[in-house]
């Protein structure tokens, strides 16, 4: 099989917006999937908001169903990078890459989208655990396309 690249990142890191930049710049084959994509415009998944904690029971599933997917488009021999909220130990296959931002870009992000305060607590610290468990990053703060430049530059090491 073709390799996983996985770029993982809290919310607000830029990993939707990365997506159309990824895609218009690659060379080469390159599967880009970003694990919103899944999801329903209000984040639902066949009626259930996956993101909410209530729905903790079901990510080790939601998440197995990625792994699955990405194996599937691999064995064909295509690679797959695939931009994901994940920590390692959450999907324990794939290179990792962090996209991230300074905090004070994230927490705005955020409440743009209407997150309270807790949502955004939250983030906060998935990010900072990210920074611990995936070291190598790219910063999400600059323009999507400078974020895409790095990001595929990574995957053609």
């Amino acid at each position: 099989m073709t390799r996983l690249f996985v770029v993982s990142g809290a919310p607000g890191a830029g990993k939707s917006t990365v997506v159309p930049e990824l895609l218009r710049l690659r060379s080469g084959p390159l599967v880009v999937m970003d694990m919103d994509e899944l999801l329903d415009h209000d984040g639902r998944l066949l009626g259930i908001k996956i993101a909410d904690p209530s729905a903790a029971a079901i990510w080790p599933a939601y998440n197995a169903l990625w792994l699955r997917i990405t194996e599937l488009i691999r064995r064909s021999g295509l690679p797959v990078l695939l931009l994901s909220p994940l920590f390692p130990t959450e999907l324990p296959e794939g290179r990792w890459l962090h996209l991230d931002c300074p905090d004070p870009v994230r927490r705005k992000r955020l409440a743009e989208r209407g997150w309270s305060k807790q949502r955004i607590i939250d983030a906060l610290k998935d990010a900072a655990e990210t920074r611990k468990l995936v070291p190598r990053s790219v910063r999400g703060d600059g323009t999507p396309e400078e974020s895409a430049r790095q990001i595929l530059a990574w995957v053609n090491e």
